[in-house]
């Protein structure tokens, strides 16, 4: 029987409304995704914060919670298939409101599919322009990450850009500003947000935590194949041609490309704390070096 992984801990859920079409106040337009080696693009944020209170913070809240909350079922569901199990833990997993459907939830089977739905929450909180809100739904879906990753074959595609996609949005939301255009992020005008001191410390914990286990991932799993789907350079507005740029760079350059990939993870957040914190703008070596 397989044993189940302990679960990472998740800000309690806040109180919510309900939307009656979650794929349509949230989620980002393809359009708006731009295609990018360097970086993956997160799509444009809202001119403006949610407002306190507002409908749309609550149908906000209540899409994300439910998300992350899917999320937490697909990964328990997996241990209690591999297990063999039908009875309290599948109970468990698909019973409960929030996020349930009438069909039985089927486990992850791998972690390009963890990555995929995660990836898909980093950009509906990007979206929402509402800093109080992108740091800690940030800092939990950035938790799931690391805290997933160590269970199935590394697939570094969709790994690597996942990470950078949250690494940009931690590095912007430390400034203030995105990093690559220089422009004030909604709710940040006039210094009227901060990342504070404690959400600084979980951040660079986070980070470290996660440079470690990337190369733990890296050195020790066998490599996921990453088959393209069909239709994926539609919905995501040219991603498809990111991903095959990304995996032409690992055969061409292999082992090395993998050491340059997982160097990069989360550097563009260190430089950032480092600058905000007073400390080494590389984190003081937080795990991030070794060789596979």
């Amino acid at each position: 029987m397989s044993t189940l992984p302990s679960q990472p801990t998740i800000p309690s859920n806040e109180p919510g409304g309900f939307i009656t079409n979650p794929t349509t106040p949230f989620s980002p337009p393809p359009s708006s995704v731009a295609s990018s080696f360097a970086n993956t693009t997160l799509p444009h944020p809202r001119a403006h914060p949610l407002r306190l209170g507002s409908s749309k913070e609550s149908g906000f809240i209540n899409y994300v919670d439910k998300g992350i909350l899917n999320v937490n079922r697909r990964y328990t569901k997996k241990f209690s298939e591999e297990g063999g199990e039908t009875g309290s833990a599948d109970g468990g997993v698909d019973g409960g409101k929030g996020g349930g459907t009438s069909k039985e939830t089927k486990g992850y089977e791998s972690f390009r599919e963890v990555g995929r739905d995660l990836e898909s929450l980093v950009d509906v909180v990007w979206v929402s322009g509402t800093p109080s809100l992108q740091i800690p739904y940030l800092l939990s879906l950035a938790l799931l990450t690391t805290s997933y990753l160590p269970a199935f074959p590394p697939a570094p595609r969709t790994m690597f850009r996942l990470l950078r996609k949250v690494d940009f949005a931690f590095a912007s939301l430390l400034q203030g500003r995105d990093i690559d255009t220089g422009d004030s992020l909604s709710g940040f005008e006039g210094g009227s947000a901060r990342v504070s001191t404690t959400e600084k410390v979980r951040i660079k914990g986070l980070v470290e935590r996660t440079r470690v286990s990337v190369v733990e991932v890296m050195r020790n799993g066998e490599i996921e194949e990453e088959e393209e789907e069909d239709g994926t350079a539609a919905e995501t507005g040219g991603e498809e041609t990111e991903d095959m740029d990304l995996d032409e760079g690992f055969e061409a350059l292999g082992a090395d490309r993998w050491e340059m990939e997982i160097a990069r993870v989360y550097d563009r957040t260190l430089v950032e704390l480092g600058e905000t914190m007073g400390g080494e703008a590389v984190g003081g070596g937080g795990g991030g070096g070794g060789g596979l």
